[in-house]
């Protein structure tokens, strides 16, 4: 019996080593598992991981709206640039013919002072008098009247022209302007005048009115303003202008343009902000040879 007991006895110290490393080694697992979990969801409740990898998005949603923002802004680029390329070369082919049509008027005015000293001295020679007789059928002028003749013989502001010619031709890319040289949206009434009917017109005999050159175009364009009725008020305004020895200027000898447009008063306005926004007014400054008030 005794030994029976002590057998029980010897054993037990055995079996609880065995439970011991049994359980180290379950704990050993436990932990290693529970390490790899920790590492896959580290930073998930890491405010300063979460902040670098919110960072690192955000700083790459950025670079991608900045690709974006470069590509429209080179396309606008180049469109901008092109608009302006085509007034600066717009202003350049209109520039020189308008100043050289404005000094053959100079000239002309120039004649008509001679002309008129003479006159008032009564010393008028027949070739003289030839002369004047034509520049009364040019610009019209009825009755031998020399002070309505002084008002007509004088040039437009350059900066009127051009911003008139933008707005009539499209800055040179109307059909008119292309197939015509028409710039200036010269109307001619009938049905074998020479023009190009307007496809929104619905009387086939009115037509805008086509010209061999460009250098015709500016000249009708200035004998429409010194000679057609509907401009009195305008070379009225001009004279005035001349009479106090101001420079004549375009933005403020549009006001007196309403009648050239069916707009009225928008048609100035518009020619005005043309005027101001394309620097126009400088070339209104431009000297003339022997220019006579």
């Amino acid at each position: 019996m005794n030994k029976s007991r002590n057998k029980k006895k010897s054993t037990n110290p055995h079996i609880s080593y065995k439970y011991i490393a049994v359980f180290c080694v379950t704990f050993a697992i436990f932990n290693f598992f529970v390490e790899k979990i920790a590492s896959k969801n580290e930073g998930k409740n890491n405010p300063q991981i979460q902040n670098i990898r919110f960072n690192q998005v955000q700083s790459y949603k950025s670079n991608i709206g900045k690709q974006k923002f470069s590509k429209i802004t080179v396309k606008n680029n180049i469109k901008i640039t092109s608009v302006q390329n085509r007034k600066r070369e717009f202003i350049a082919n209109l520039l020189p013919i308008i100043r050289g049509a404005n000094q053959d008027i100079i000239e002309k005015r120039n004649i008509f002072f001679q002309i008129e000293k003479k006159i008032k001295s009564n010393d008028l020679n027949v070739l003289e008098a030839a002369i004047l007789k034509t520049l009364f059928n040019e610009y019209k002028v009825k009755n031998n009247d020399l002070a309505e003749l002084k008002k007509r013989i004088d040039i437009v502001p350059i900066s009127l022209a051009i911003a008139q010619a933008a707005i009539e031709s499209g800055w040179g890319t109307s059909r008119f302007a292309q197939e015509g040289n028409a710039y200036f949206g010269q109307k001619i009434i009938g049905i074998k005048a020479n023009g190009i009917k307007p496809s929104d017109s619905e009387n086939p005999l009115i037509k805008v009115r086509i010209f061999e050159s460009l250098n015709d175009s500016v000249e009708a364009y200035l004998n429409n303003l010194n000679t057609h009725f509907a401009y009195k008020n305008f070379r009225k305004s001009r004279n005035e202008l001349r009479s106090f020895g101001k420079t004549l200027e375009g933005i403020v000898l549009a006001n007196q343009l309403k009648k050239y447009s069916e707009l009225g008063n928008e048609y100035i306005i518009n020619v005005q902000e043309i005027i101001k926004k394309n620097n126009l007014s400088k070339f209104d400054f431009i000297e003339y040879t022997s220019a006579q008030r």
